[in-house]
């Protein structure tokens, strides 16, 4: 059971229906399966999800070629079998039929929302369209939400940098949504395939040393500390007894009236 409650209490739980096993399909290639012990094995996974390439041609022309249909609506690349029984793909990915047994093809995946990238993106990362402002959590960020992270390491990557405009003006659905920011994507903003690549922000400026933020450290410590005592001692108290009768003083209409 999958239970992940949304900010107006709305449980999503229990038997699955098939579209709600459709919806929760997109964990499967990381590592969702049906013995715990092969859960607990699983260590990492890869979401790749194609924002052009294999994406921008129709289906007929990559991965559900119609040979039985008319001239006029099959493509012009012929079938090719693949490594998996029954399945079959168009001749320009002569490879990918060869790793055909190490994948599924779900050819019934649509929806009826809106008609814009946004919502694609939506429903492919979350399960879920942006609907009554509640922003659904990515695969990954429910993940990190519900495995946690690595020491020292982040639960949940996104590179090489989020989804930009694509003509709405709604989430993409990268987000860790209404399970609050600790749960978003380490998200790199670096390009891994270029020559000059390096992790951003993991490495302070070179004329900062270690000695310089080991005295940041103590400094945010020292002021901390003393923050904590100021709000126990009774000057502290006072300030927010203070603080307090004039919030109520500013909301009551018999002190207006008056």
């Amino acid at each position: 059971m999958i239970r992940i409650e949304t900010p107006r209490g709305r449980r999503q739980s229990g038997s699955w229906s098939r579209r709600t096993f459709m919806e929760l399909g997109a964990l499967a290639p990381i590592g969702l399966s049906a013995t715990a012990s092969t859960i607990d094995s699983d260590r990492n996974g890869i979401l790749l999800f194609l924002m052009g390439g294999p994406s921008r041609p129709s289906h007929i022309d990559t991965f559900d070629p119609k040979p039985d249909a008319p001239a006029e609506i099959r493509g012009p690349f012929k079938p090719i079998s693949t490594r998996s029984p029954g399945m079959s793909i168009t001749e320009i990915f002569p490879r990918t039929a060869m790793q055909a047994d190490k994948f599924s093809i779900v050819r019934s995946v649509y929806h009826t929302s809106a008609a814009v990238h946004d919502t694609g993106h939506q429903l492919m990362q979350t399960g879920r369209a942006f609907t009554g402002g509640i922003e659904h959590p990515h695969i990954g960020c429910t993940l990190t939400h519900l495995k946690g992270s690595r020491e020292g390491t982040p639960g949940h990557v996104l590179l090489p940098k989020p989804i930009g405009k694509t003509g709405g003006n709604q989430p993409h659905g990268q987000s860790a949504g209404y399970l609050g920011r600790t749960h978003d994507p380490f998200i790199l903003n670096a390009d891994p395939g270029k020559p000059d690549f390096k992790v951003p922000d993991l490495l302070p400026p070179e004329y900062i040393t270690n000695v310089r933020i080991d005295r940041r450290r103590s400094l945010r410590e020292s002021v901390e500390a003393h923050m904590e005592q100021v709000e126990k001692s009774s000057a502290g108290k006072q300030i927010e007894e203070s603080f307090d009768l004039a919030r109520k003083l500013m909301a009551s209409p018999s002190t207006r009236a008056a």
